[in-house]
């Protein structure tokens, strides 16, 4: 049984054909998901996708948290502030993490063809939610878009105080892998381990101990080969799987069972 920690099933792909990625994940036997949200709309969505997916039978959870590249949406005024709504949000049972959150260097002020926010305003947004995860012991779910040694400095101010959490969608060296075990997280690794190209993805899930390992499908984004180029769903999940359980030399079987285990503990689901 696989348990896809990080999905966008709140995404105009799957969310126009909900029943229909429950019933193929399930078919897969993918029997959870952590549905992610990228802004306070998608995180109420998020919200109720998760609750509809337990009444099918599903372990699931959902995250409330705003994306680096919607951070210029995030508004710190003391009425109705976008902290202040998270917080509510947070409240809620099925609320697992803090996420998706952090910093995207790729998608700032800079783009040529799709500016985001300045990366000042990214930090800020960034550090607003890190404190309220410490303030309501939720775990964080990290974005990382070619900003590692910034992501690095400010989780290392918070170490001790956060209630874990895991850089998804992992796509750095070995020796970035390495620094964030030792802060305590999480590593998410995607199809993009499955891709003829992605070596040093490969070295880093072979490096990652089992203990905390996650996987994930980021859907609708980077479907595993040999759905590349295809809208990605939680059904895909399994040749993530068999990827990295190759690695580690575990049968499928017991990659799925100690991943689903991580996965349960780090977000509180049962």
């Amino acid at each position: 049984m696989f348990f896809d920690s990080h999905c966008h099933l709140t995404a105009t792909p799957l969310a126009a054909d909900f029943e229909g990625v429950l019933n193929r994940a399930g078919e897969s036997d993918v029997t959870g998901f952590l549905n992610i949200a990228d802004d306070l709309a998608s995180s109420l969505a998020a919200l109720q996708g998760a609750a509809i997916a337990r009444q099918h039978g599903f372990v699931a959870g959902a995250t409330a948290g705003v994306h680096p590249q919607h951070a210029q949406d995030y508004h710190f005024a003391a009425v109705n502030s976008t902290t202040d709504a998270l917080r509510r949000l947070c409240a809620c049972r099925d609320i697992k993490a803090v996420g998706e959150i952090g910093l995207d260097f790729v998608y700032d002020e800079t783009h040529p063809q799709h500016p985001g926010a300045p990366r000042d305003v990214q930090e800020r947004v960034f550090r607003a939610q890190l404190e309220l995860a410490i303030e309501t012991s939720l775990p964080v779910v990290i974005h990382n878009r070619e900003a590692d040694e910034a992501l690095l400095r400010v989780v290392a101010e918070y170490q001790g105080r956060l209630a874990g959490g895991v850089f998804h969608c992992f796509g750095s060296s070995v020796e970035v892998a390495r620094r964030v075990l030792d802060l305590g997280f999480h590593l998410g690794f995607t199809g993009l381990v499955t891709f003829k190209n992605a070596e040093s993805v490969r070295d880093a899930a072979r490096f990652c101990s089992l203990d905390r390992l996650l996987i994930e499908t980021d859907a609708p984004y980077l479907a595993p080969v040999p759905h590349r180029g295809k809208t990605n769903e939680p059904s895909y999940l399994p040749r993530v799987a068999e990827t990295i359980a190759a690695l580690h030399g575990l049968s499928i079987e017991e990659f799925a069972e100690v991943t689903t285990q991580n996965a349960k503990r780090l977000f509180g689901l049962d």
